[in-house]
C-alpha cells in the first residue's frame, strides 16, 4: 500500500521509505545511477532546425522587403519620367495628333498619345491680325519597364490647350 504526503510529491511504501511520485525525477535517475549532464542529442538538433527556420523566415522577409523598396524606387522614377515627357510635350513642341513611342533609357519604354478633344477659331490675333484656333488636345503618357514576373507601367494624362494659326484659305 502506497500512501502519499500532503504536498511533498513523495510517496511511502510498505518499508516506510519515501520514493518519488514521479518515475523521471531526478532522485530516481540518482538511485539507479544515471544523472543528466546536459542536453540530448535530439534536443539540441531541434533547437538547431528551430533557430534554422526562424533565420529562414528572417531572411526572406528581408529580401521581401528589399524587393519591396526596388520596385517603388523604380515606380516613382517611372511617374517622375512620364511627368517631365507630359510637360515637354504640354509646353515645348508643338502638339500633332497621333501615337509615338521610343526608349527612355534606364530600361524604361515610352509611348504617347495626342488627340484632338476640341477645336474653336477665334477672331483675329496674333502679331499680323492671324485668325487663331484654339485646340484642346488630350495627352497621355505610358511608361514601362520589365519585371521580375511581369512587366510593369505607369499612365499619365492631361489636356494640352494650344493657339495655333489658322491656315488661309
Amino acid at each position: 500500500m502506497v500512501i502519499e504526503k500532503e504536498g511533498q510529491g513523495s510517496a511511502l511504501d510498505p518499508a516506510g521509505a519515501t520514493r518519488p511520485l514521479h518515475p523521471n525525477s531526478a532522485a530516481r535517475r540518482k538511485a539507479h545511477g544515471k544523472v543528466p549532464n546536459g542536453f540530448t542529442l535530439l534536443e539540441v538538433l531541434m533547437a538547431f532546425v528551430i533557430a534554422a527556420l526562424a533565420l529562414a523566415l528572417l531572411y526572406r522577409g528581408g529580401i521581401e522587403g528589399l524587393a519591396g523598396t526596388r520596385a517603388a524606387l523604380r515606380r516613382d522614377e517611372a511617374v517622375a519620367r512620364a511627368t517631365a515627357r507630359l510637360e515637354a510635350m504640354c509646353h515645348g513642341a508643338r502638339l500633332a495628333p497621333g501615337l509615338q513611342e521610343g526608349d527612355d533609357g534606364g530600361g524604361f519604354r515610352w509611348r504617347t498619345r495626342v488627340q484632338v478633344t476640341e477645336s474653336v477659331a477665334i477672331a483675329p490675333g496674333g502679331a499680323e491680325g492671324q485668325r487663331l484656333r484654339l485646340t484642346l488636345f488630350s495627352v497621355g503618357v505610358t511608361l514601362s519597364w520589365p519585371g521580375a514576373l511581369r512587366p510593369h507601367e505607369v499612365s499619365l494624362a492631361t489636356r494640352c490647350l494650344a493657339a495655333l494659326p489658322m491656315e488661309p484659305g
